[in-house]
């Protein structure tokens, strides 16, 4: 399967986006579900996810556009499985080589972040704060914060 690969240029985001990172031992179907649940919201899963070409390694990416309040909210998952096959020498008659899984973090300054929920254009902390608690309130969540806007690499947000 051949995948064109996009860069995310975050100045195309308005300044009054936000960052909300989730962590959670949901899968990122069930909490995409529980999302627009809780949010009254309809994320999408994008045909495409998200791809890191170095690594070879996918990251699940929805989206909703909420043309009443004209808010975007994408929401994406932070950490990828990869397998691969370590680097042995041996080929002797007992040498084993069995595959390694990884994992690798889309923004590697936020490794412990399982999720991200970027919300745009909401015009007031209050309406912020109500998104937090209502995240806050879906049962497998531990814990959902706004992170800071700064993302060190952006590059790595990749939407295919």
């Amino acid at each position: 399967m051949i995948l064109n690969n996009h860069k995310l240029n975050l100045n195309q985001f308005p300044q009054n986006f936000h960052l909300i990172a989730i962590h959670s031992d949901l899968d990122e179907f069930r909490l995409a579900y529980f999302l627009n649940e809780k949010l009254n919201i309809s994320l999408i899963r994008r045909n495409k996810d998200i791809h890191l070409a170095e690594n070879n390694a996918y990251y699940s990416s929805y989206e909703f556009l909420d043309e009443t309040k004209y808010l975007k909210w994408i929401f994406f998952s932070n950490k990828s499985l990869v397998s691969e096959l370590p680097n042995v020498d041996d080929n002797g008659l007992f040498s084993s080589r069995s595959l390694v899984k990884n994992e690798i973090s889309l923004l590697s300054n936020k490794k412990q972040v399982d999720y991200f929920l970027i919300v745009e254009n909401i015009a007031n902390k209050s309406y912020l704060e109500k998104v937090l608690k209502k995240i806050s309130e879906i049962r497998g969540v531990i814990t959902s914060f706004v992170s800071d806007n700064k993302l060190e690499n952006k590059e790595n947000l990749i939407f295919a």
